[in-house]
């Protein structure tokens, strides 16, 4: 499928502008995600039905996500693109150039480093890349950043598998990622502190060779605890320095929200005349948890996290609107300082009376 997103095809620089060799081998992890992914065939007539579809779609999704959450009122209209498997693969390696350079100075004194982080990237977007329906790109600092992509081959898929519903399906996906276009882009410094908390996670990673056989050796105990209390915690005191489980904790309190907000936004903000069933659409992208692929993902890309945050993260914000309204959501969105914490995700009171919403 053509019409991958325009994104520069330039390198990571250094501070004095000059251009550095990259962390991550990117067209070794293109190669491998190729291998990984499965392919679709599809026809140009397909393809550009669907582009007129989104196309036609948009503007009412990104008035009613708009309307609903409060935010943007001001921005230029939300624009998305159709790309295909190796497109959504290439925008999202574009958008993390730039991400590990916390860890160039270690990683550049491990030979052929550049290529085993292509090569792992590779195959975790070759599989992501064969489940992702929408994504709008986190502003990670690469230049492909910020924009929001409709995997072609992904959705075509939805509509052999539920016929009707695809439309909807379609359109509630669109109607989430918007509302993430509307978080970032209404809100200027939270680019910066999602920023943050990468460098900060990075620049405490332990990548030395004892450190990470002294992990390896601990890991299957780990894995074991984690299975008996269904808590991930017993693996993440397995790899990661305290440092970064205290990062991780911060994070979760942010990205709940973010993706509870737009969980949210799905299921509501859309009028019934632009998505009919939105029950029956929460089951078919239920559905889709059941495949092979996703239980592999579940295993080695930690969706299983990603999941409880779009779950505890729609509580908190339905609960949150029952308080007080989405103007008391929208006080998460004034100042870092304010974010939720994980604790607070699961208590929305006591996160409205620290930031003081009547």
């Amino acid at each position: 499928m053509t019409g991958d997103p325009a994104t520069r095809d330039d390198g990571p620089t250094g501070p004095d502008g000059d251009a550095v060799a990259p962390l991550i081998d990117e067209d070794v992890a293109v190669r491998t995600a190729s291998l990984v992914a499965s392919r679709r065939r599809t026809s140009a007539a397909e393809v550009a039905a669907l582009r007129a579809e989104v196309a036609a779609d948009l503007p009412r999704i990104d008035a009613a996500a708009r309307a609903w959450t409060e935010l943007g009122a001001d921005l230029a209209p939300t624009t998305a693109t159709v790309v295909g498997r190796s497109g959504w693969v290439r925008a999202n390696l574009t958008a993390i150039r730039g991400t590990f350079e916390p860890l160039r100075e270690r990683l550049e004194k491990r030979p052929g480093a550049a290529r085993i982080m292509g090569a792992q990237i590779g195959v975790l977007f070759g599989l992501l890349s064969t489940k992702v329906l929408g994504q709008y790109i986190l502003p990670l600092g690469g230049p492909g950043g910020g924009q929001l992509v409709i995997v072609g081959p992904n959705v075509l898929d939805l509509a052999d598998r539920h016929g009707p519903l695809a439309t909807d399906v379609r359109r509630t996906i669109l109607l989430h990622e918007v509302t993430h276009r509307l978080q970032f882009d209404a809100t200027p410094w939270l680019e910066g502190h999602l920023r943050g908390l990468v460098d900060r996670y990075l620049e405490h990673a332990e990548v030395d060779a004892s450190t990470l056989k002294d992990a390896a050796a601990r890991l299957p105990d780990m894995i074991a605890e984690a299975r008996a209390s269904g808590s991930i915690q017993p693996l993440l005191g397995a790899v990661l320095t305290p440092e970064q489980q205290e990062v991780i904790n911060e994070a979760q309190g942010l990205m709940s929200l973010l993706e509870g907000h737009g969980n949210a936004a799905m299921y509501a903000a859309a009028p019934s005349d632009l998505i009919a069933d939105p029950e029956a659409v929460r089951e078919a992208i239920a559905s889709r948890r059941n495949d092979l692929t996703t239980k592999v993902l579940t295993a080695v890309a930690g969706l299983e996290m990603k999941r409880r945050q779009y779950r505890d993260g729609e509580a908190f914000v339905r609960e949150v609107i029952d308080l007080a309204g989405m103007d008391g959501v929208n006080h998460a969105f004034a100042a870092a300082e304010q974010l939720p914490s994980v604790e607070e995700v699961a208590d929305p009171a006591a996160w409205l009376d620290r930031v003081r919403v009547a």
